[in-house]
């Protein structure tokens, strides 16, 4: 048997070593790999730092319900051509504005061509273009009060 296999059995090889974290001499633990270099307390501060930056389940569900109600208030088409495919709903203020992320009014439909792919007009190519004809399509006063609330404190 070797080395490696008797690590990840016994699950207790340990060794006095630097952890490239902390810069302390810590009990380094080895289980799979044998080049491990960090001690049990900054592995479980990484994890816990991921898992707290990881999107949730509920803000998914949401984002995907959202969507679908963006393209329901647009007809299931394009706002800007008229198509019918490739349906795309774009945040007019990102989406991580927390206040605006849900907000219906701070969302249209449009194809996918006029979200992302097109260089001529595009809500992500030509943003200021974008927000000439969203000011045009929807109103001054309406673009104004989005903002108002996207700006808030």
């Amino acid at each position: 048997m070797n080395y490696l296999k008797t690590a990840q059995t016994a699950k207790t090889v340990t060794s006095k070593k630097i952890c490239t974290m902390c810069k302390k001499n810590r009990d380094i633990r080895f289980f799979s790999s044998l080049r491990a270099r960090s001690c049990g307390d900054c592995k479980r501060r990484k994890w816990a730092t991921a898992l707290k930056n990881r999107p949730s389940k509920v803000k998914k569900t949401l984002d995907r319900e959202w969507s679908e109600a963006i393209k329901e208030l647009a007809g299931r088409k394009c706002e800007y051509c008229g198509k019918t495919e490739y349906l795309n709903s774009h945040h007019i203020f990102s989406r991580s504005n927390m206040k605006l992320r849900f907000d219906i009014n701070n969302g249209i439909c449009l194809c996918s061509g006029h979200h992302t792919l097109k260089s001529d007009f595009s809500a992500h190519k030509t943003p200021a273009d974008f927000i000439e004809w969203i000011k045009e399509y929807r109103g001054l006063e309406w673009y104004e009060e989005l903002r108002r609330k996207a700006k808030q404190v």
